[in-house]
């Protein structure tokens, strides 16, 4: 049985990302405190909120540091949705607090205007594979999964390169990533039904292999 470790930085509603993962059988363990997930096997970093607001939450709670030593050093899979995401980024356009830099970048705001999209970005989108993501083993060409954001990591440099899936909405940005142990998404699997199942299914299934 996959044991699964989900951070808690007091701003998200992990009820939903708890039961999508015991769906699975998965033993959750929510961490409260970035010790906790020094032992973890895997790591769930879920996220709603303002990409300073949870920064600051992560750092208050130790999260950040435990996030480093159990991501960079000891290579623990780690899995980030939504703003846990736009976490691993060195920084946001919506704040003025610096992000993990695990990966080189600035999360952008969508631009707004005249024949545009509406902002925020709300509901279901097409993906766009890569050709390169392991957590999307199985799934259909262009799912349909569902958004909910107003910032965005940009298809450029190291989060291009990274990118396992791309969405468009007047722009074209990275809407799911994988380097090495890391793995992110944009768009919320606990709400996307089949596709977003199927993706939590792989990323255990990923998880359980390297253990």
């Amino acid at each position: 049985m996959a044991r699964v470790t989900i951070v808690d930085y007091g701003l998200a509603n992990l009820r939903s990302v708890v039961n999508a993962f015991e769906y699975f059988s998965a033993e959750v363990e929510i961490a409260k405190d970035g010790d906790a997930l020094l032992n973890a096997e895997c790591i769930v970093l879920p996220g709603v909120g303002a990409f300073d607001a949870g920064m600051r939450g992560l750092r208050d709670r130790g999260h950040e540091a435990g996030l480093r030593e159990a991501v960079l050093k000891r290579r623990i899979p780690y899995f980030g949705i939504c703003l846990g995401m736009q976490f691993l980024l060195q920084g946001s356009e919506e704040g003025s607090e610096p992000g993990l830099g695990f990966i080189p970048g600035i999360c952008k705001k969508f631009p707004e205007g005249a024949g545009l999209p509406k902002v925020p970005h709300i509901g279901w989108h097409d993906l766009v594979f890569s050709g390169n993501g392991r957590l999307f083993a199985g799934l259909i060409e262009a799912p349909d999964v569902y958004f909910v954001h107003s910032y965005f990591v940009p298809a450029e440099g190291a989060t291009n390169q990274a990118a396992s899936a791309f969405c468009d909405y007047g722009v074209r940005f990275v809407a799911a990533l994988e380097r090495d142990n890391i793995f992110a998404c944009q768009f919320h699997p606990e709400k996307s039904q089949t596709a977003g199942m199927k993706l939590i299914e792989n990323f255990l299934r990923l998880e359980m292999a390297a253990a």
